[in-house]
C-alpha cells in the first residue's frame, strides 16, 4: 500500500521518535498529522511522499517540497506555526511544526456562524500578516480554504498547509483546487502566485465575515455576485476583501501588502467622510504589545493627535468564543513595507500593562527624502502627586500669556518629526504629515519652534514652507488660470478646489522643496485641458484621503522639469484616480527630472498619448511606478523605478513604449510586467532585486529585450506565460532566486546571445506547450540543469554553450520533442544531455565533453533520433541508456558518441 495514496497508520514512527497519531488532512502525495514527540510534546507533521519518485515529475515534486520546507523554516509569524525539525529520508520528507491546530475555521463557522463585526478586522489582519510573512520568503500556499485556517488554544488564528502543494507550474498539485476559494486563473491551470494566494485567503475570510461561502470564481466571471456584507461590517475589511477578490488578475491586489494598505486607507467606521486611517508603529522585539487603541500612530493631516497613553485597565469580562483571538504582532518593514495592525489583547492583559515600551518610528528630519529610525518612549509616566498637596487647597493658576505667532507654515515633507529641542537627536514628541499647519513661534537657525493643536516643539525648517495668505493664493491662482508666464514665490499655496488650465502657461517656482501647490480637493489638484503648459521648479501634491489625481493632462502638451508630483489617492471601488500624472487622449508630455512619489500609480499613460521622460524618479508608489496602456508610447530613459508597492513598470494594451538605461529595482512585484498585446522595447536597463520576476511577459505580448541586466530577483529573471513571445537578445540574466528564463503554457519567444549564469535553478526552463528558439546563448554555473525541457515543449536549441552547471547540461523530459543542434555542452556536474520519460528529441551535431558522469544518457521510454554528435573526456560513458523493457529507444546513427 503506497503511503503516497493512503494516510499513514497510527503509531507509525518517523525520524527520531515522532509517533503518528490522527490524520488531519490527506492528499495524494502527503498529509498532515498530529504526532507525539520523543519528549512527550504534541507536534504537527507535514509529510510528503511523491507518487512515482523515480520519474522526473516525482523527483521534481520532492525537490519543490524540500525547497518549500526550507523556506517555511524561515517564516517567523504568530499566524504561521513555527518549524522545529526537518526530516529528509529517501522514503519521504517530513516537516515538524509546533502543535497549535485545535479547531478549523470551517468547524468554528459551523458552530458559531459568521465572525462578529467587531472582530472581523482583527482576524483578517492576523491571517494576512501570516501570509505576508510567507510571501516574504517566496513561499506560496496554493489552496487556502477554511479548512486550512485553524485556531490554537488561545484563539489565535493559524494558517496551515504550506508545503502540501507545489508552487512550481511544472508539478501539478495533488488535488484540484476548491472552485469557491481558487482564483479563476488557478482553475484554468495557471501557476500559483501571490495573487492566487491573496484570492484564496480573501475568499476564506469572506466566508468568515458573511457566514456564506463565495460562489466559484468561474461563476463570478459570468456575473454571479459575492455574498453581501452586513451593514455593520468593518469598512477596512470590506475594502480589502473586495480588492483581493477581483476575478480579473489585472484588477486584483498584486499582493498582501496592497490589501493591507487598502484596509489602512479605509474609514474607521462605516460613514461617508472620515480621516485617513492611521498606520500603526511596530513594537521592538520583546516589548509589551499594545492594543490597537493604545498603539502610537501617525496623525492624519486634518487631525493631529497628542502622544498616545497606555490603555486603561478594564474589569475582566467573560470571554465569548469569537473574542479569544489572542494577541497579534505589529509589523512595519519601512518604505512600502507590509503593515500589520496589532490584535487587541483581552482586557485582563491590558490591565497588567502599566507602561508601554519604546517604539521605533520611521521619520525624516533633514536632507532630500531623508528618513531616520529613532526610538522614543510612547509616554513619560506622570509624576506621583505629593500626598500633602492633595490635602491642600490648590491655588488658582494664572493664565500664561499667549505665545506670539510669527507666521504660519505648512509641513512640506511626507513625514516630519516634532522634537523637544532644536537638535536632530532630541526626543520626538509627535509625527507631523504633509500639509499640516504650524504656528511658528521662534526661529533658531535652521530650526523652528512651532505650536500645533496645543503642543509645542521644534521642527527642521528644511521641511516646512510659509503658508501663503488667502489673498496671495487667490491672486496666484487667477494668474495661473489666465495663462502666460507666472513665477511663484517660495511658499505653500493651498487650493480648495481643482485648478483648471486651458490657456498656454509657463509656471515656475523657486525649487521642488521651496514652492508647493497642494490640495485635498476631490478628483484632481491641477487639470490641463488641451493646453500647452511648462512647469518647473515646484511640487504639486494631493493631501488627505479623498480619491484624486495630482495632475491630469487631457490632451495638449506638457513640459515638466524639476517637478515633484505626489500624494494621489486611488478610488478602490471605482478603480479610478490615484495617479501622480495621468496623460490621456493624444497628450504629449516631456518630463525631465520629475519625481513621482507617494501616489497609487506614479505615471499613468493611456489613449495615444506619448511620453518622453528622462532622469526621473518613480519611487514609493503603492501600485506601480508607471503604467502604459492602450496605444500609448514614447520613451523613458535614464530613470529610476524603485521600491514601488507593486510592479515597477506596467505595460499592456498595445503600447510600444521604449525603456532605455533605467534602474528598476526593489519593487514589491515584478520589475517590469508586460501583458495584453503590448510590444515594448527594453534596452540596456538594470532590473534587479524585485520581489517577483525581473520581467514578466503574459497574454500575447511581444516585447523586444536587448542588452539588459536582470539579476538578483526573488523569482525568475525573465518569465514568459500564456501565448507571449518576442525576442530577448544580448541580456545578462544572473543570480536570480529561481531560473534565468522560465517559459510556461504556450510561450514562444526567441532567446539569442544571452548570458545566463549563476541562477539558483535552471538557466532556461521550458514547460507545458512552449516552443520558440534559444540560440547562441551562454548558459553556465546554474544550480539546476542549464536547459530543461518538460511537458510537451518543442523548443529549438541551437548553437548554445551550456557549461559548468551544477547538475546536467540539458535535460529533455516527459513528452517533449526539442531539436538540440550544434550546441557545446561541457563541464557540467552530471551528464551532458539526459533524455527521459517519453521525450523524443532530435539530437544532432552537438559537442558533449568533460561532463562529470557521462555524455548522452537515455532513460525510461525516451526515443527520438541523433547523429553527428562528438563526445570526449566525460566522466562516464559517452553514450548510455537505461530504457524500459519494451521501449524501442532512439534512432541513432553511429557517430563519435555512439560507437559500435
Amino acid at each position: 500500500m503506497s503511503q503516497g495514496s493512503h494516510p499513514l497508520p497510527p503509531k507509525t514512527v518517523i525520524g527520531d521518535g515522532y509517533v503518528v497519531g490522527a490524520c488531519l488532512h490527506s492528499a495524494a502525495h502527503g498529509g498532515l498529522y498530529r504526532a507525539q514527540s520523543r519528549w512527550g510534546g504534541s507536534v504537527i507533521l507535514t509529510v510528503s511522499t511523491p507518487l512515482h519518485p523515480s520519474t522526473p515529475t516525482g523527483a521534481k515534486a520532492r525537490q519543490v517540497f524540500v525547497r518549500q520546507a526550507r523556506l517555511l523554516m524561515q517564516v517567523q509569524h504568530l499566524a504561521v506555526a513555527a518549524v522545529v525539525d526537518l526530516i529528509d529520508t529517501p522514503e519521504q520528507v517530513t516537516v515538524v511544526q509546533e502543535d497549535r491546530l485545535k479547531q478549523t475555521l470551517a468547524e468554528r463557522l459551523t458552530r458559531l456562524g459568521a465572525v462578529p463585526a467587531e472582530h472581523q478586522e482583527v482576524l483578517c489582519r492576523a491571517l494576512l500578516g501570516g501570509l505576508a510573512a510567507a510571501h516574504a520568503q517566496a513561499l506560496f500556499h496554493g489552496q487556502i480554504t477554511p479548512g486550512h485556517v485553524w485556531f490554537d488554544g488561545q484563539g489565535q488564528p493559524v494558517l496551515s498547509g504550506f508545503g502540501l502543494y507545489s508552487t512550481d507550474s511544472t508539478v501539478l498539485p495533488a488535488t484540484l483546487p476548491d472552485p469557491r476559494y481558487a482564483a479563476p486563473e488557478l482553475l484554468s491551470g495557471g501557476a500559483i502566485t501571490p495573487q492566487t494566494d491573496v484570492y484564496g485567503l480573501a475568499a476564506t475570510l469572506l466566508e468568515a465575515v458573511t457566514g456564506r461561502a463565495p460562489p466559484p470564481s468561474t461563476a463570478r466571471l459570468q456575473g454571479v455576485p459575492l455574498p453581501p456584507f452586513a451593514t455593520q461590517a468593518s469598512p477596512a475589511v470590506r475594502a480589502g476583501l473586495l480588492l483581493a477578490l477581483h476575478p480579473h488578475p489585472a484588477e486584483r491586489a498584486v499582493g498582501v501588502r496592497e490589501v493591507l494598505e487598502t484596509m489602512n486607507r479605509a474609514p474607521a467606521t462605516p460613514v461617508e467622510a472620515v480621516a485617513t486611517p492611521e498606520p500603526v508603529i511596530a513594537p521592538p522585539v520583546g516589548a509589551s504589545i499594545l492594543s490597537a487603541e493604545s498603539a502610537p500612530t501617525i496623525a492624519p493631516p486634518s487631525a493631529p493627535h497628542p502622544a498616545a497613553t497606555p490603555a486603561p485597565s478594564a474589569p475582566a469580562k467573560r470571554p465569548v468564543p469569537w473574542l479569544t483571538l489572542g494577541i497579534g504582532a505589529v509589523l512595519v518593514l519601512g518604505l512600502g513595507a507590509v503593515a500589520i495592525q496589532a490584535l487587541s489583547p483581552p482586557a485582563t492583559q491590558l490591565a497588567q500593562q502599566e507602561q508601554a515600551q519604546p517604539q521605533p518610528v520611521l521619520l525624516a528630519d533633514s536632507g532630500e527624502n531623508a528618513s531616520a529610525v529613532t526610538e522614543t518612549a510612547l509616554n513619560d509616566p506622570a509624576p506621583a502627586e505629593d500626598a500633602a498637596e492633595l490635602l491642600s487647597v490648590p491655588a488658582v493658576p494664572s493664565e500664561p500669556p499667549a505665545p506670539t505667532v510669527l507666521r504660519t507654515d505648512l509641513v512640506s515633507a511626507a513625514l516630519l518629526n516634532l522634537r523637544a529641542e532644536p537638535l536632530s537627536t532630541a526626543p520626538i514628541l509627535d509625527t507631523l504629515t504633509r500639509g499640516q499647519p504650524l504656528d511658528v513661534l521662534e526661529i533658531q537657525a535652521e530650526w523652528l519652534r512651532v505650536g500645533i493643536e496645543g503642543k509645542e516643539g521644534w521642527v527642521s525648517a528644511k521641511h516646512t514652507l510659509p503658508l501663503m495668505s488667502p489673498e496671495v493664493t487667490a491672486e496666484a491662482l487667477l494668474a495661473i488660470a489666465a495663462g502666460g508666464d507666472v513665477t511663484l514665490d517660495r511658499g505653500a499655496y493651498r487650493l480648495d478646489v481643482p485648478l483648471t488650465v486651458t490657456q498656454e502657461l509657463v509656471l515656475s517656482g523657486q525649487g521642488e522643496t521651496d514652492t508647493l501647490l497642494l490640495s485635498d480637493a476631490a478628483t484632481d489638484t491641477l487639470i490641463l485641458e488641451e493646453a500647452t503648459v511648462t512647469l518647473s521648479n515646484l511640487s504639486i501634491v494631493h493631501v488627505g484621503s479623498r480619491p484624486a489625481r495630482t495632475l491630469l493632462q487631457e490632451g495638449g502638451s506638457l513640459n515638466a522639469s524639476n517637478v515633484l508630483l505626489g500624494g494621489a489617492v486611488r478610488d478602490e471601488e471605482a478603480g479610478e484616480f490615484g495617479s501622480g500624472l495621468w496623460v490621456q487622449a493624444a497628450g504629449q508630455a516631456t518630463l525631465r527630472e520629475v519625481t513621482f512619489t507617494g501616489n497609487a500609480y506614479g505615471l499613468y499613460v493611456s489613449g495615444t498619448a506619448q511620453i518622453d521622460a528622462e532622469r526621473s524618479v518613480f519611487s514609493g508608489n503603492s501600485e506601480g511606478g508607471a503604467l502604459f496602456k492602450d496605444s500609448a508610447g514614447g520613451e523613458v530613459r535614464s530613470s529610476t523605478f524603485a521600491s514601488n508597492g507593486a510592479h515597477g513598470v506596467h505595460l499592456f494594451g498595445q503600447t510600444d513604449v521604449t525603456l532605455t538605461n533605467n534602474q528598476i529595482q526593489t519593487n514589491k512585484g515584478r520589475g517590469v510586467t508586460v501583458y495584453g498585446d503590448a510590444a515594448p522595447s527594453l534596452n540596456n536597463n538594470t532590473i534587479e532585486e524585485n520581489t517577483l520576476q525581473g520581467i514578466g511577459v503574459q497574454g500575447s505580448a511581444q516585447p523586444t529585450m536587448t542588452d539588459n541586466v536582470v539579476q538578483g530577483n526573488r523569482q525568475s529573471g525573465v518569465a514568459y506565460f500564456d501565448n507571449a513571445g518576442g525576442e530577448a537578445s544580448g541580456n545578462t540574466v544572473q543570480a536570480n532566486t529561481k531560473g534565468g528564463f522560465s517559459l510556461t503554457e504556450y510561450a514562444q519567444p526567441t532567446l539569442s546571445r544571452n548570458i545566463i549564469t549563476r541562477n539558483r535553478q535552471n538557466g532556461i526552463s521550458y514547460a507545458d506547450f512552449t516552443s520558440g528558439e534559444a540560440n547562441s546563448n551562454t548558459i553556465s554555473n546554474n544550480g539546476n540543469p542549464g536547459i530543461s525541457v518538460w511537458g510537451d515543449a518543442q523548443p529549438i536549441l541551437n548553437g548554445n554553450t551550456v557549461e559548468g552547471n551544477k547538475q546536467s547540461g540539458v535535460v529533455i523530459a516527459e513528452r517533449s520533442a526539442a531539436q538540440v543542434t550544434g550546441n557545446t555542452i561541457t563541464g557540467n556536474a552530471l551528464y551532458g544531455l539526459i533524455i527521459t520519460g517519453s521525450a523524443a528529441p532530435q539530437v544532432n551535431d552537438n559537442e558533449v565533453s568533460q561532463n562529470g558522469r557521462g555524455g548522452i544518457f537515455y532513460k525510461q521510454d525516451a526515443t527520438g533520433s541523433g547523429s553527428g554528435n562528438s563526445c570526449s573526456g566525460n566522466g562516464g560513458s559517452d553514450f548510455s541508456a537505461e530504457l524500459t523493457a519494451d521501449s524501442p529507444g532512439p534512432q541513432y546513427e553511429v557517430d563519435d558518441c555512439l560507437l559500435y
